[in-house]
Parts: structure tokens; C-alpha cells; sequence
């Protein structure tokens, strides 16, 4: 496990990151910033697509449009909270991008497509970008937990996330209940703080 100096300063930079990532990439000629932003958001898009039903290769074709859309409108973007969060934004970037994508494809049809599963209600695809964002935000934390707990702890923690007993992975492990119930419980404050530290910073840096 990392030493405590380690994490923390891990986790600063980390958050520093984040916090400024926003602010960088207004400026089209860091071309660092855009990378850290692509592999950033890269997977999110890409499963909130495939959601939608797109095959992913069109799932990619999109995202890369919305990349190349943001290129031009990030350098002006001006954060706005009447007006929503940045993840609300990037939302509509995505919505937009997938509805133009299938309009094109409504325009060139060809035999034996496969049509879209159901849009949905405009609430429901909120609702699922949510769901996806919220996914995307614990993946990441879990990325900071697997590199700052033990390898024993975190399978633990994976495991029962999976399903596992406490009596169970206490068999498992050959640790007492009370020592896997401290393990699962310190990860799962930790994945807490971790989340709203992440969309602290996300929210935050759109007023940078």
C-alpha cells in the first residue's frame, strides 16, 4: 500500500488536475490539457452511445464529434449555474451529437439496418446520462482505490460489491468478521469522499 505522503500528495495532484482541467482546455493550443480531457471523458460518451443503442464503431464516430465540437465551443464556454453544470452540458453536447448522427442515418438508409432502441422520454435519457455519469465518477474513484489500498483489501471490497457475505469473505479470506467489515467500511468512506471530491472539482472548475 502506498505511504500516507504518497496518497495524499497523489490525491492532491489528482484534484488539481481535475480543477483546472476545465480552464486549460479553453485554451485550443494546450494540447496537453485536450489529451487529459479526451481520455478523460473518452469512455463516458462512449457508453452513454452504446446506450442509446449505436454499435461502437458509430459509438466512436460520434464521441469524436462531440470532441470536435467542443474544441470550438469550450474556448468560450461561460459557466452559467442557472444554466446547469458542466456534466449538463456535455450532456446536451452528446444528446445533440447522437441526434444529428441519426438523422443522417435516417437520410441514407440501408437494407437490413437496425434501427435504434427507443429514444425514451427526454427525463429518461437524463436520467440514464446520470446513471452513466455517476458510473463513469466511481470508476474513476475505484482507479484511486486500487492504487492506494492493499491488493487484499480491495478484492474484499470487490467481492462484496459481487455479492459476498461478510461470514463469507471472512471464510474466504481467514479473516475475522469484524476485521472484513472494517476493510469494506474504510473503501466505502473513502470511495464517498473520493466521488464528491471528483464532482466537487468537476462542478467547481467550470467557474474558473
Amino acid at each position: 500500500m502506498l505511504g500516507c505522503r504518497a496518497r495524499a500528495t497523489w490525491s492532491v495532484s489528482m484534484e488539481l488536475t481535475r480543477a483546472s482541467l476545465l480552464s486549460r482546455v479553453r485554451n485550443v493550443s494546450d494540447e496537453g490539457a485536450w489529451r487529459e480531457f479526451e481520455a478523460l471523458y473518452h469512455d463516458l460518451l462512449v457508453r452513454f452511445c452504446r446506450r442509446r443503442g449505436l454499435q461502437e464503431a458509430d459509438a466512436s464516430d460520434v464521441v469524436q464529434t462531440v470532441m470536435a465540437s467542443l474544441v470550438k465551443s469550450l474556448p468560450g464556454f461561460v459557466y452559467d449555474r442557472a444554466r446547469g453544470r458542466f456534466r449538463d452540458y456535455l450532456y446536451r453536447c452528446a444528446d445533440n451529437a447522437i441526434g444529428r448522427w441519426s438523422q443522417n442515418r435516417a437520410a441514407r438508409p440501408t437494407q437490413g439496418e437496425i434501427a435504434l432502441e427507443s429514444e425514451g422520454s427526454p427525463a429518461e435519457q437524463e436520467a440514464a446520462w446520470e446513471e452513466e455519469w455517476m458510473a463513469h465518477h466511481y470508476r474513476l474513484a475505484m482507479k484511486t482505490i486500487r492504487r492506494t489500498f492493499e491488493p487484499k483489501s480491495v478484492e474484499i471490497f470487490d467481492r462484496s460489491i459481487a455479492g459476498e457475505t461478510v461470514a463469507e469473505l471472512a471464510a474466504g479470506t481467514g479473516m475475522s468478521e469484524q476485521a472484513v467489515h472494517k476493510v469494506r467500511q474504510r473503501i466505502k468512506a473513502r470511495m464517498e469522499q473520493l466521488i464528491a471530491a471528483q464532482i466537487a472539482a468537476e462542478d467547481d472548475a467550470g467557474e474558473s
